[in-house]
């Protein structure tokens, strides 16, 4: 981004931001006949702004937090779609004390920055919280750390297969329409794709609009021959073998990578990638769902379960009932699965520049570990924002618009079960995924660079983002004429900006890193 289009946008955040609060954990004057000033503190959360009932949130919120903490909670949204550089800029503003964070943010490297608080050292205030995530493992929160350093709080659930959510979304009510056969690995899943642009209403628009995916070709060519060191958006440059976990590689020295690069340029040539990926943000979640919506494309491929489940389907059904849809998660063709504990979940952390840090983290005990907190952050207002029917949390009758969560604060243990948003989807292709997730994690091995992080200096950092931005991403967004060429010209340039550097430094750690977990 250009720097007067970074500084307009952060200007422009800034005004809309101080429009509710003017400062990072500020204090208010205290009313008349209080001890103590108030403390504002300030929370980003990802998506849109629900259509009313944010005032009453706050007021059931400010009914806990005021008695009980001496503290107000008030939310900034950042829209999906340009996530990661708006971050970025709140981040560094310091106005915010609460900013999410995970492999949609550039976490690792605001870490490294010093940009987070490290949680560590106030965890004795917590006595609670440290115990609610010792439920499943007592070292889980040891896991997550980055150089010793707890620089956030991960979404709490029992672990997770690594890149288990991801998969391709298609209207299923159109496969069975056009003849075609169950959508089961990369071939049924082309064959989908080819269909939908023979239709007129599909020409304006090719199928795949986002530009990650490359990943999702990846994860269906290399069948769980690898994995990834953190995730293919943090370190795309370097994997690993599953059967040699302990050796980083050039992951664009694969053979798979090239097979990768063949299927982009022909998808490129065939009209099956939108011309203008390149231009696209690193998430077009919002971009993919509005055009399904409009019936303008029939499918999307870097789709998360979850995302779709909550966010798609009641959208899509409230708007179509008569469709139907199905999904086809990429790791169901594999051979091999691994489960990871919480340490690559996504985070919130708090600003190293909060005011009150001791304060801010009592906040956060209390989300996880107290219903009342938990409830009105995670669904919103009961009767408004969200149902409870049975004790089960039901959307029924809610529209999408008005639903609040704050991203990244989620937490398994503290959910409501819930009333299926839609009787079609719950009981039809959602069962079978999650079907298929327990089966598979009931045999899967323990993934084995659980807890891995590494750190690289920001010569080396800012070398590979280089890399990154002018080689890589053209390269996967089918750019060129000849993918062969083009390939080997970035490996070059990677090396001439200092991979051997890049690697050496990573696999020397994860040296150390094997010793660690060998001799526990």
């Amino acid at each position: 981004m250009k720097k007067s289009k970074r500084r307009a946008l952060a200007a422009a955040l800034c005004m809309s931001f101080l429009t509710i609060w003017t400062g990072c954990g500020k204090e208010t004057q205290p009313e008349e006949g209080s001890r103590e000033a108030i403390v504002n503190f300030r929370a980003i959360t990802l998506g849109n702004m629900p259509e009313g009932g944010m005032e009453e949130i706050y007021r059931q919120l400010d009914e806990l937090t005021i008695p009980e903490l001496n503290c107000t909670l008030r939310f900034e949204f950042i829209p999906w779609g340009n996530e990661r550089r708006q971050l970025n800029i709140v981040t560094a503003s310091g106005e915010y004390d609460f900013i999410p964070g995970g492999v949609f943010s550039d976490y690792r490297t605001l870490v490294y920055k010093n940009a987070f608080l490290d949680l560590n050292e106030y965890m004795d205030a917590v006595p609670a919280l440290a115990a609610h995530y010792a439920v499943f493992d007592a070292n889980t929160l040891k896991k997550c750390e980055i150089n010793g350093g707890l620089y956030g709080l991960p979404q709490f659930g029992q672990g997770e297969i690594q890149s288990l959510g991801e998969g391709f979304f298609y209207r299923e009510d159109l496969r069975r329409e056009w003849g075609l056969e169950e959508i089961r690995d990369l071939e049924t899943m082309e064959a989908y794709l080819y269909r939908a642009i023979q239709e007129e209403r599909y020409r304006d628009y090719p199928p795949i609009t986002d530009n990650r995916v490359w990943s999702s070709l990846w994860l269906l060519l290399t069948k769980g021959k690898y994995l990834e060191v953190n995730s293919s958006l943090e370190t795309p440059f370097v994997v690993v073998e599953a059967d040699h976990p302990y050796q980083v590689l050039n992951r664009l020295e694969t053979p798979e990578f090239r097979e990768v690069l063949a299927y982009i340029q022909k998808w490129q040539r065939d009209g099956i990638l939108d011309p203008d990926m390149l231009s696209r943000s690193d998430n077009e979640g919002e971009l993919g769902r509005s055009l399904v919506m409009a019936d303008k494309k029939p499918c999307e491929t870097n789709s998360p379960i979850w995302t779709v489940s909550s966010h798609w389907i009641p959208v899509l059904y409230e708007s179509h009932p008569e469709w139907e849809f199905g999904f086809f998660p990429y790791l169901s063709q594999h051979e091999h699965h691994y489960v990871s504990s919480l340490a690559g979940s996504s985070v919130i952390s708090i600003s190293a520049k909060t005011t009150e840090p001791e304060l801010a983290l009592k906040l956060l005990e209390k989300i996880h570990t107290d219903q009342r907190y938990y409830s009105l952050v995670a669904y919103g207002v009961e009767g408004s924002s969200y149902n409870l029917v049975d004790g089960k949390v039901s959307f029924d009758g809610i529209p999408a618009g008005k639903r609040f969560v704050w991203s990244v604060v989620t937490d398994d243990t503290m959910n409501y079960e819930s009333v299926p948003v839609n009787q079609k989807w719950d009981e039809g292709t959602y069962r079978d995924v999650r079907e298929w997730s327990d089966s598979v994690g009931k045999s899967a091995l323990d993934y084995p660079l659980d807890g891995f992080t590494f750190v690289l200096s920001e010569r080396e950092e800012n070398a590979m983002d280089q890399v990154w931005i002018q080689y890589f991403l053209p390269l996967v967004c089918g750019y060129g004429e000849d993918y062969e060429q083009e390939l080997e010209e970035t490996i070059a340039h990677m090396y001439d900006a200092g991979f051997d550097r890049y690697i050496d430094s990573i696999q020397e750690q994860l040296t150390e890193f094997e010793k660690e977990a060998v001799s526990d």
